[in-house]
């Protein structure tokens, strides 16, 4: 049986462990503040009506979501789901908001908003 939190739970948990970063990228204007974790995870994407497992390094989170960095071509607006290593049985999931442009700075970094649930 797999657990299912909202990110907002995880978010209050975890929000201590880490370091707030100081820049914002133009693309990602948001109405909290960004906190840097560099923590292993996972996301799952639908391939061909399957469920398919990336790994993938978080960069930063903030209430909304999260940045991370995969080498995965994902689409804005895509459903995924993040799942932490640390805590593999929590599922949070996320869409699609913004994906590095290639040849940028943030080539391979993509940016997920927490779907919350209400």
């Amino acid at each position: 049986m797999m657990r299912f939190w909202g990110y907002d739970h995880y978010y209050r948990q975890h929000s201590t462990e880490s370091r707030t970063m100081s820049t914002l990228h133009a693309s990602q204007v948001r109405g909290s503040k960004r906190v840097v974790v560099k923590t292993p995870a996972s996301v799952v994407i639908d391939v061909a009506s399957r469920p398919k497992r990336i790994p993938c390094l978080i960069l930063d989170r903030s209430r909304e979501g999260f940045r991370l960095r995969l080498n995965s071509r994902l689409r804005r607006g895509q459903a995924v789901e993040v799942i932490f290593n640390v805590d593999p049985l929590h599922i949070i999931p996320c869409r699609v908001v913004w994906v590095g442009k290639s040849g940028s700075k943030q080539e391979g970094e993509v940016g997920l908003q927490a779907q919350l649930a209400h």
